[in-house]
Formats: C-alpha cells, structure tokens, sequence
C-alpha cells in the first residue's frame, strides 16, 4: 500500500500543470467611429478587429480621439497593437455589435484587455452603454 501512494505521489509531482488562464490586465472605453474605420491611407477596413486595431492607432500614434474614447497603456506600440487584429473577441450578448460596426454605424464599446506578466495577448469587446 505505501508503494502504490508513494508512486503515486510521484507521478502527480512529475505530471505537467497546465497553464494558467491569461489575466485580465484592465480595460477601457472606445468610441468606434467613422474615422476608426479607415486605415491610414483611407482604404474602408472590412475586419472587425482591424477596425479596434485603428481605433488604438488613431488614440496612440495619430492622436486622433473621438469624444468618448479613452486612453489605455497597453497599445502603444504598433506590435501591441497588431495582437487586436490577430485575436479580438466579441463578449457574450453583445455579437450584434460586430455587424453594426461593418455596416458603418458608430458605436461606444468596453474593451476588456488579457494577457500575461502585463503584455496583453487578446482583447473582449463588449456593449460600453448601459
């Protein structure tokens, strides 16, 4: 019997834990407007989360604010920024808020940032109103 609890002890001690779930870094406000979707040589974006991704371009790099929009100190940089498009995701209830931004409507949204050690690796948008 102690063989078998010391085996395995063992083998829980040696087992891989998995990793841990990503952090929620913080979050903040933005207003998505016209301005937000288009890039910086005024082509139309077609991606939702190209569209959140100029949306910090325009806050951080050309300083370009709509009324609503709020600062963050994750985005700064343009390789930051470029981990938006490559995995953004919409919060439960608020999907109809996708299409609404590609039909060109403006809309106030809450940008929830996670990561690891305080570099995000995705973002969660949700409904800012309400």
């Amino acid at each position: 019997m102690i063989r078998i609890v010391a085996t395995l002890a063992l083998s829980l001690a040696t087992t891989a834990v998995p990793a841990a779930a990503q952090d929620l870094l913080g979050g903040y406000f933005a207003f998505i407007g016209t301005a937000d979707m288009h890039n910086s040589k005024g082509v139309r974006l077609t991606n939702f989360c190209g569209i959140l991704q100029q949306d910090r371009a325009n806050v951080h790099k050309f300083r370009i604010r709509q009324e609503y929009d709020e600062g963050d100190p994750w985005f700064t940089t343009l390789a930051a920024r470029q981990k938006i498009a490559a995995d953004c995701r919409i919060g439960a209830g608020s999907e109809y808020i996708r299409n609404a931004v590609l039909r060109g409507e403006e809309r106030y949204v809450r940008v929830q940032v996670y990561g690891w050690g305080g570099v995000p690796e995705f973002v969660v948008v949700h409904e800012g109103a309400g």
